[in-house]
């Protein structure tokens, strides 16, 4: 027997894999983009897909003759929907992402919903493991805006799948201003603005630096005198507030050189605002401070008068702007230690990231220790606490701004709410059970919702849902720990959502 035979017979997989783009064994030439041909076998492909099925069994020409075209889908992209359509499986060594989303529209064509989430979940599992290899002024500037911008290029720029759901949210955690405008496609970013206009999920990008970045988005399709003129026009928050303080343009741009870039900016401003009309639906000039629209906005005429009109009645009418940033604002912050607000008996080290109980200390009992910055706005706020040495028991949450004392254990206290390492959250003295104990190592984030005054927390990666009986926590709130001899907690580094699995809750 010739070795090829020996095979067959002992894997149906191997053997119908085999069979892909096999013109041995098939009867029909799929004719891709750019007139490349797959071969495949019209029995499986019509079994397998209803799609397939009317276009190869209709009665039609494609009914008689030996070649189908799909002129829309690369070759690429075609072997893998062969590969599951012969065999049910998704190897993830077979795609790249660089190809996932032509695979995925492909998917969506032949109406494979199974393999359409196999390829969303690849894309998960890529973009998480990208995130981890990059260092932290790259993270998501490049990969997900990228895969965003062919997304809409090969669907629709207001398309919506949960590919589509999947990039946004991680391009919604990344400050517009950090993305690389040819990273990003004009029409992505319509995508993005458009399905978070309403959105109720976390986003980080002030409405004014949306305002800034499409415009400037806007210019990049002109020249690079343009982008450099309009980053002159509109600055960006750090130079507003130099202004401000200083009570002039800011330190680059006195009024002559205003006058000169403003001179320069009328040979197209009329081509960005054409431009910029199609995404201007998608951002709410109520979220922007009524002194910028006036000062730096509505002198470029970019806006209908009467969108400006609306913005300005509206901010009249309740004597404020809506909340700077749509969405549930999501914030990343650094945090220390505070020195004066902690129990006796207990140490800082590593410039106040660190903090023991001092294994000498005449106190035996658990003491706290608050973090140095209040959270008395909206939005969600999240940090990482390490348990470097447990004790009898390591204890994480939040406190009230007044009434902790410090040399007696949180969770005894009406003004403190702690998750401890046996397991449980404990408040006023009363505990219940959230999760299994944990020791020495784990890595605890602590997810504080302001908008819904709620917490929950992720132990070693994996969240849980909001503790059930925290469910109206104070407008005014600090980190805080407790712990006793040879308690170590560190404060670690904030994380972003994306690196949290969820376990299909939402916070």
């Amino acid at each position: 027997m010739a070795p090829m035979e020996k095979m067959r017979g002992c894997s149906l997989i191997n053997d119908l894999k085999f069979l892909i783009n096999n013109k041995n064994y098939s009867d029909i030439k799929i004719i891709c983009q750019d007139d490349s041909i797959i071969y495949g076998n019209r029995a499986i492909l019509a079994a397998r897909s209803n799609v397939l099925d009317r276009l190869l069994f209709n009665g039609m020409k494609e009914s008689t003759i030996n070649e189908i075209r799909f002129p829309e889908i690369n070759f690429n992209a075609m072997e893998i929907i062969l590969e599951y359509l012969y065999t049910e499986n998704f190897e993830s060594d077979s795609i790249s992402l660089d190809i996932s989303i032509e695979a995925y529209h492909a998917a969506d064509y032949f109406q494979l919903e199974i393999l359409q989430e196999k390829i969303v979940n690849f894309v998960k599992k890529s973009l998480k493991e990208h995130h981890q290899q990059c260092d932290l002024k790259e993270k998501g500037r490049i990969l997900a805006p990228v895969l965003l911008s062919k997304a809409v290029e090969k669907m629709s720029p207001l398309a919506d799948n949960e590919m589509i759901k999947l990039i946004i949210e991680w391009i919604s955690k990344t400050p517009l201003e950090t993305i690389g405008f040819d990273n990003l496609s004009f029409q992505a970013l319509q995508c993005l603005l458009s399905q978070t206009y309403s959105t109720q999920n976390p986003f980080v990008t002030s409405e004014y630096m949306v305002f800034r970045y499409s415009v400037i988005q806007a210019a990049n399709n002109i020249s690079e005198n343009a982008i450099s003129i309009i980053e002159k026009l509109l600055p960006n928050f750090d130079d507003l507030k130099k202004k401000n303080n200083n009570n002039n343009f800011n330190e680059e741009c006195n009024e002559n050189d205003y006058d000169e870039y403003f001179s320069q900016f009328e040979e197209f401003r009329l081509e960005i605002k054409e431009m910029l009309s199609i995404i201007l639906p998608f951002i709410d000039l109520r979220r922007i401070d009524i002194n910028i629209l006036v000062d730096k906005i509505e002198p470029l005429q970019l806006l209908p008068t009467p969108l400006l009109l609306d913005a300005y009645r509206f901010q009249a009418r309740e004597k404020k702007s809506l909340p700077h940033i749509r969405g549930i604002p999501l914030f990343d912050w650094n945090l220390q230690w505070d020195k004066i607000a902690k129990g006796s008996n207990l140490i800082l080290k590593e410039y106040n990231t660190v903090v023991e109980s001092n294994p000498g200390g005449l106190n035996t009992t658990h003491q706290n220790i608050r973090a140095n910055n209040i959270i008395n706005g909206e939005g969600i706020y999240e940090w990482e606490v390490i348990i470097e040495e447990t004790c009898i028991y390591a204890w994480v949450g939040v406190c009230t701004e007044r009434g902790l004392d410090y040399n007696i254990f949180a969770g005894q206290q009406s003004c403190a709410w702690v998750l401890g390492s046996s397991g449980k959250c404990y408040h006023n003295n009363i505990g219940s059970h959230y999760v299994s104990e944990f020791s020495s190592g784990t890595k605890i984030i602590v997810h504080l919702n302001m908008t819904e005054r709620s917490i929950a927390f992720s132990v070693n990666g994996v969240m849980h849902p909001p503790v059930s009986t925290w469910d109206n926590l104070p407008s005014k709130l600090y980190p805080i720990v407790s712990l006793n001899s040879p308690g170590r907690i560190r404060l670690g580094p904030v994380r972003d959502w994306n690196h949290i699995q969820h376990n299909n809750r939402k916070f």
